[in-house]
């Protein structure tokens, strides 16, 4: 097979960008992790508490009640086929505001959390032992 100039250039711009694509995707990846971990009412209640309703949460929802299965739920919403660091994301604090209002609430140890509430709560349960 001959490589003349113009398959050189298909090649060569394919590889581009499906490099910056990856390169996009991995850092977008971690800044959501990151999101993920930032706990407004961890200032609000302390981690004890915090903890605790976690832990109750996680006893109520045993099919959440792992790392990876709390990650996936919190940011399965916010997933796109394909999400690029210029593409705009939904915020948590916007998740957690659109949680009240189609109500996705949940009763915990009497707080009524959003669901991504409890599952960050959960997932601090799990990840600050």
């Amino acid at each position: 097979m001959t490589l003349d100039r113009r398959r050189f250039l298909q090649i060569t711009a394919a590889g581009v960008a499906a490099s910056l694509t990856a390169t996009a995707w991995a850092s977008d990846v971690a800044a959501e992790a990151s999101d993920l971990d930032r706990l407004e009412l961890l200032s609000m209640l302390g981690p004890e508490q915090v903890r605790q309703l976690g832990t109750r949460y996680r006893t109520a929802t045993p099919n959440e009640n792992t790392v990876g299965s709390l990650r996936a739920a919190i940011s399965q919403r916010q997933r796109r086929a394909l999400v690029l660091r210029w593409t705009p994301r939904g915020s948590i604090e916007n998740q957690i505001q659109d949680d009240f209002t189609a109500g996705r609430t949940v009763l915990v140890d009497g707080w009524v959390l959003s669901a991504t509430e409890a599952r960050q709560c959960a997932l601090f349960s799990l990840t600050q032992a």
